[in-house]
């Protein structure tokens, strides 16, 4: 229990994962000056932008991936993923009846599920199924390089 960020000013601290915790906290409150030897960072979805954290507006996803974003670039962060939540008004799933002739035909579920992607050193992020045989368009969080480099 407890907020994550309480544990931000160990010097040393280089890897740190919360996943089986039930701490609390908001992953947009890490600054430049937090966490500064952390290498590997992995909370649970308790923590707002956790791994495996449910949102409650696909609005709420892009202030979220610009942290991701940050911390990806600045200290490393692997594996995360998060997915809207079934109580969300944005939330487009399936009901019982559909889910069943989706499963028998073999068409993809709805892409409820976000992740972040990388490709060579740009980083973004896309909704998929939850399998991932379905992707979206990537959102880029950073720009495209130039055709020079």
């Amino acid at each position: 229990q407890g907020n994550f960020m309480d544990l931000a000013d160990f010097p040393r601290l280089n890897e740190l994962n919360l996943l089986e915790t039930e701490v609390s906290g908001d992953i947009r409150d890490i600054g430049e000056r937090d966490f500064l030897a952390l290498e590997t960072l992995t909370l649970p979805k308790g923590v707002y932008g956790g791994r495996g954290h449910e949102f409650q507006h696909i609005s709420d996803v892009p202030g979220v991936m610009n942290a991701l974003y940050s911390l990806k670039k600045q200290r490393g962060l692997k594996d995360w993923y998060g997915e809207l939540s079934a109580d969300s008004p944005d939330w487009y799933g399936l009901d019982d009846d559909f889910a069943e002739y989706y499963s028998e035909s073999g068409l993809p579920s709805p892409p409820l599920h976000v992740c972040l992607v990388a490709a060579g050193s740009r980083v973004g992020y896309r909704w998929e199924t939850i399998d991932g045989d379905h992707p979206c368009k990537v959102n880029w969080l950073d720009p495209e390089p130039h055709r020079e480099s």
